[in-house]
């Protein structure tokens, strides 16, 4: 009696897995038409890094294509993958039905030829590097040159005490002076009340 009901589970064992393989392929069949799609509803809609505005942009997604959607979050994005892209979209420019799109500039001759509701098209964006930004320095200031004056050059030391007047910039008693030369006129110097110097004169 036991061989018999033995024999008889044996026999019934392969219907019983078929059965189950059968019953594994329609859940994921299942679980691929409940997937959740969405489709772009504007003319592009930028696929970021991260969800913020300021995030950066990995590509752009025309209108009218579907995505899937991955997480939607409460503040505003939706984590979705498009093709190979993965990223964040703003919430509010994805709609439930490819015909729910409004976008104006969509192609829809181009749409339908490309797949209809499982129509995709994303395109890379180019990643530029940063600009450098201005140095928070400040740029030297270069000292604007002496305006020339009226007759023979002389120089003068700018301390606001030199009693005297040069000829040269190279006299000796020039080059003690560490403060900016000063350029006139022999007559605006003597002007100021300055003298011509022994050493130059």
């Amino acid at each position: 009696m036991k061989k018999h009901l033995l024999l008889w589970l044996l026999c019934l064992l392969p219907f019983a897995l078929s059965a189950q393989v059968v019953d594994t392929v329609a859940q994921e069949a299942d679980s691929e038409q409940t997937q959740p799609y969405r489709y772009v509803n504007a003319s592009a809609l930028t696929l970021r890094a991260l969800p913020s505005a300021s995030a950066l942009a990995l590509a752009k997604i025309d209108g009218a294509s579907r995505v899937t959607v991955l997480t939607d979050r409460p503040d505003g994005w939706t984590k979705v993958q498009i093709n190979e892209h993965l990223g964040y979209v703003k919430s509010e420019y994805l709609v439930e039905q490819q015909q729910d799109v409004t976008a104006e500039s969509v192609d829809w001759s181009l749409v339908e030829a490309a797949g209809g509701a499982d129509y995709t098209n994303v395109s890379a964006v180019e990643v530029r590097a940063a600009l450098p930004q201005a140095s928070a320095a400040r740029p030297a200031v270069r000292r604007a040159a002496p305006r020339a004056s009226a007759g023979p050059k002389v120089y003068i030391c700018n301390n606001g005490r030199t009693e005297v007047y040069h000829s040269s910039e190279s006299c000796s008693a020039m080059n003690r002076c560490t403060y900016a030369t000063k350029v006139a006129s022999t007559s605006e110097a003597r002007g100021l009340g300055l003298r011509e110097c022994m050493k130059c004169y």
